[in-house]
């Protein structure tokens, strides 16, 4: 590439240590813009700054587009938008929902998201397979725990009492010595081995949950999607349950459900009043990995207020990035964290580098002419 046509490279907040990002090849091929989303309008305007610029690649990262209400059919085919000359856009998480693939596809402009399924270790010497499953895996078990073993709660209850005897007394709310395996309420702290667990479908995040809930906690993992995994049964053994009117009997006989599906207009609020009133109510931990609208919240603290549920772990809330109130109060029956599950160091420059890898598959494909047919992080 010549240095006066030498295209740009328009970065959503990088991350600045990547080794490809500084690499020579990359500086020398690329000239790269720094923008920071805050509007609909300010980007445009950058991008009307731009116009003549040689735009060829977007680099989303993990906050894409949500601050600027998604990348619409309208900002996509506003006249400022690099449709002539933009090659990809390049995101560093799994979900696209707020992008419009039919306008992309218009245009010819490829789409790229974070995969770790398959191994790239070819392109990215560091890249482990399976990071973002174990991880989200590893916040899984931890809300599980929290519902089983209440940790959190007795935690915070020391901080205040500084005592051990005086925390478990006040806890159990007796007086005296108290083994601790009394809780608020008349509950008991229980261990998760052996309990039934069912995780809510089982794609790659959903056989990382169920696999460390089970060699982890030593549950009885059951799962659930539209359709049997053959190769789960031959190998695991875990015991299948239709995602369709069939699992509501089925329900009561599980202690943990984890919800590990994609948000869709099929999946909103499946966790219902109905979907509830099935469980075993009153020992019913249940956690939310996927999104927060497959959760009607109201049927849940309602749930709460009826001693219908034992525990709720969210990682993901149903008006993101504000929480329900009433769950952030019930602070012994529920345990919250902002949305972290994949947030390791790992997962981050993992994401990084396969993200800047795509634009570079992609300007060369634009290249060569010849289609990379084995990037399967390509979605457009």
């Amino acid at each position: 590439m010549s240095e006066e046509k030498k295209p740009f490279c328009l970065s959503t907040k990088p991350n600045e240590d990547s080794p490809l990002l500084n690499s020579d090849k990359f500086l020398e091929d690329f000239n790269l813009l720094n923008v920071e989303l805050t509007t609909k309008e300010a980007f445009l305007s950058f991008l009307h700054d731009h116009k003549n610029d040689n735009i060829v690649a977007i680099y989303g990262g993990f906050p894409q587009f949500t601050s600027i209400g998604g990348l619409t059919k309208e900002i996509i085919e506003h006249e400022d938008f690099p449709q002539c000359t933009l090659k990809c856009i390049v995101l560093c998480s799994r979900g696209y929902n707020m992008i419009d693939i039919k306008t992309l596809k218009k245009f010819g402009i490829q789409l790229y998201n974070y995969q770790d399924e398959v191994d790239e270790s070819i392109a990215i010497e560091t890249f482990k397979v399976g990071q973002v499953g174990n991880d989200v895996a590893d916040c899984a078990m931890w809300h599980v725990l929290e519902g089983f073993r209440k940790f959190s709660y007795q935690q915070s209850i020391i901080r205040k009492l500084g005592n051990t005897n005086e925390t478990r007394a006040n806890i159990a709310n007796k007086t005296g010595y108290v083994f601790g395996h009394e809780y608020l309420r008349g509950q008991s702290i229980r261990s998760p081995r052996g309990k039934k667990c069912l995780v809510l479908g089982l794609g790659s995040i959903g056989k990382h949950v169920a696999l460390k809930l089970q060699d982890g906690l030593g549950m009885d993992i059951h799962y659930c999607k539209r359709t049997e995994d053959l190769q789960v049964k031959e190998k695991y053994g875990w015991k299948f349950h239709p995602l369709d009117d069939s699992l509501y009997s089925q329900l009561f006989q599980f202690k943990a459900i984890v919800v590990a599906l994609p948000g869709t207009a099929e999946t909103k609020h499946l966790i219902n009043e109905k979907f509830l009133a099935h469980c075993d109510g009153p020992e019913l931990v249940l956690v939310n990995l996927g999104r927060g609208q497959i959760l009607d919240i109201d049927a849940v603290t309602t749930a709460f207020e009826e001693g219908q549920l034992r525990h709720f772990g969210g990682d993901v809330f149903y008006e993101e990035p504000k929480v329900n109130s009433d769950v952030l109060k019930m602070e012994d029956t529920t345990s919250v964290t902002p949305h972290v599950a994949s947030a390791t160091v790992e997962v981050f420059e993992q994401a990084c580098e396969l993200a800047l890898t795509n634009i570079i598959r992609s300007i060369t494909e634009e290249d060569n002419e010849s289609p990379d047919t084995e990037c399967f992080s390509r979605v457009v």
